[in-house]
């Protein structure tokens, strides 16, 4: 059975989608990550966006977490991989509080959130998307 997704009902970040600014990462390849209700997640991928340069002491790097958007894309312009602008493009930028000429500033999806880190949208082992089994994985 082949599924298709509805992406105007879901807005979610896919595979295959123009990344954006998005860049990606993926974690506990080696060892599996443990949920809270003791399901677990074979591997992680991480979508996230940074802006400014990270200095040589590692010292001026600033995490910034979304609450409600499900999106890392906190600044820059809208276009392809971005419906819209960052949401909090006034506060992050040159001269901005958060000053990417001073900061090196990061901010990443959640687990489970919709725009790139695993979580719903994403693939599970049988090659359907997880939704609403998402906090169920498959034990081993």
């Amino acid at each position: 059975m082949t599924f298709e997704y509805n992406r105007a009902t879901t807005g979610a970040w896919l595979p295959g989608d123009p990344p954006g600014h998005r860049k990606f990462t993926t974690v506990h390849e080696d060892r599996p990550c443990a949920l809270e209700l003791g399901d677990r997640l074979e591997q992680i991928t991480i979508a996230y966006e940074t802006w400014g340069e990270l200095d040589s002491s590692h010292a001026n790097a600033v995490l910034v977490m979304h609450a409600l958007t499900g999106d890392a894309h906190a600044h820059g312009y809208e276009g392809a991989g971005h419906a819209m602008a960052g949401w909090w493009d006034p506060i992050i930028g040159p001269g901005a509080p958060i000053d990417t000429d001073e900061f090196f500033v990061v901010c990443l999806n959640v687990l489970g959130g919709c725009q790139g880190t695993t979580g719903p949208s994403s693939l599970a082992p049988d090659g359907r998307p997880f939704g609403s089994r998402f906090s169920r994985c498959p034990q081993p």
